[in-house]
């Protein structure tokens, strides 16, 4: 007698078989659909049209625009699509400001104007409540409407990232460079200079690969598995202006070491950090377990509001810290303590958001889980570790040194 499980994971399986015929039978790779009308945004910057019923993703097209599109890709429940031409294009349609941004995929919505990004982005949120939370069905007639606020944008939308992390390579010329992985591949895109990133932190890795390139230091082959340098790590603090530099190496030995920490330190007089991490592994993960101070401080310090940090390498913090104290001020508006509530921040790395509601709590517990690793006898082994610290609410200063 079949067990029931099995009966349900063999429907499972008719039910995905039926709908990808019907998916083929309507779609073939290399189809040219003359007109859809995009309908909104994707959760990931694509536009969502509908065919005879089935969704398509169309990379690049936005909400209101009628283009003609070319099947790239078909699945069960959908296909995609790549623009051929647009036929009517969005008000909200500019020139991206990147040079790059067509090749780099780091971002997804530089084609569209802010005030298009928020409204499309809204509309995610209320689709999503929408469609997981049934006292807001829009198919009901008992639903009350959505009390969905407007987003808040930043007033300037570019050069806000606190930190740039990017691989390093060598073009056709031999010449070092440093970019982005093009979406699907890896075959990296040369950025010299990103409009999101800070100032400071383009400059970092500008001058550290150009420094590279002048000592002639091995840069890491993936391929191969060779070379030295894989990743440049830049970090700024906003408010408190210190700055690191990490370097990310295959091997532990960075050759011609204090001719290269003596150019940066002439070049980049305002870095307080350079640091070394070693990852020897092959692995899509940028950071090693091995983190070792080269020149400078381990930590640079931030600020949020009134709170105080401390950030080594590897530890996480919130990458716009404009839009970070937005946002927490509307979740410690939303939360309306009174003073006798106990937070938990689960999975809180540096605990950013459990600090900033302690001071109207009664106590703040941080839990963190990280992975700990260790060698024995010659033979790496590992164990998940489960940490909570306790914090009252007078708790200004926490120092993460996840590395």
């Amino acid at each position: 007698m079949a067990r029931p499980s099995s009966n349900r994971h063999k429907k499972d399986r008719q039910r995905k078989q039926r709908a990808a015929s019907v998916a083929h039978s309507v779609f073939r790779r290399g189809d040219l659909i003359p007109s859809l009308t995009i309908q909104r945004l994707g959760i990931n910057g694509e536009g969502v049209a509908y065919y005879k019923k089935h969704v398509v993703f169309v990379e690049g097209a936005l909400p209101e625009e009628v283009v003609t599109a070319r099947i790239t890709e078909v699945e069960p429940s959908f296909a995609r699509a790549e623009v051929v031409r647009i036929k009517q294009p969005s008000p909200h349609r500019v020139e991206p400001v990147c040079s790059v941004y067509e090749q780099c995929g780091g971002c997804q919505l530089q084609h569209m104007d802010t005030e298009g990004q928020l409204k499309g982005k809204e509309e995610m949120v209320r689709q999503a409540f929408e469609k997981y939370v049934s006292a807001f069905d829009p198919r009901s007639s008992d639903s009350p409407p959505l009390p969905l606020r407007p987003i808040a944008g930043m007033d300037d939308p570019w050069h806000y990232r606190n930190k740039a992390q990017l691989q390093v390579g060598t073009d056709a010329e031999g010449k070092v460079i440093t970019g982005l992985y093009a979406k699907n591949s890896h075959r990296l895109i040369d950025l010299s200079s990103c409009p999101v990133q800070h100032p400071r932190t383009n400059e970092m890795i500008q001058v550290t690969r150009d420094v590279l390139h002048q000592l002639h230091i091995p840069i890491y082959d993936e391929r191969k598995r060779s070379g030295v340098v894989r990743t440049i790590v830049a970090r700024i603090g906003i408010e408190t202006e210190e700055s690191q530099l990490v370097l990310v190496t295959a091997t532990d030995r960075i050759p011609r070491q204090k001719e290269l920490l003596t150019e940066l330190r002439y070049r980049l007089p305002y870095v307080n950090s350079i640091v070394q991490n070693v990852n020897p592994h092959k692995t899509s993960l940028i950071f090693g377990d091995e983190t070792r101070v080269l020149w400078g401080k381990e930590t640079i310090e931030e600020r949020l509001g009134k709170l105080e940090f401390s950030l080594s390498p590897r530890s996480f913090f919130q990458l716009n810290p404009v839009q970070t104290v937005k946002l927490y001020d509307y979740v410690k508006e939303a939360a309306a303590l009174t003073g006798r509530e106990k937070v938990v921040d689960a999975y809180c790395g540096v605990g950013t958001i459990g600090l900033w509601l302690a001071s109207d709590a009664a106590e703040f517990a941080a839990l963190k889980r990280f992975r700990r690793r260790w060698k024995t006898h010659g033979k790496m082994r590992s164990e998940t570790v489960l940490i909570m610290s306790v914090f009252m609410s007078a708790a200004q200063r926490i120092c993460c040194r996840a590395g």
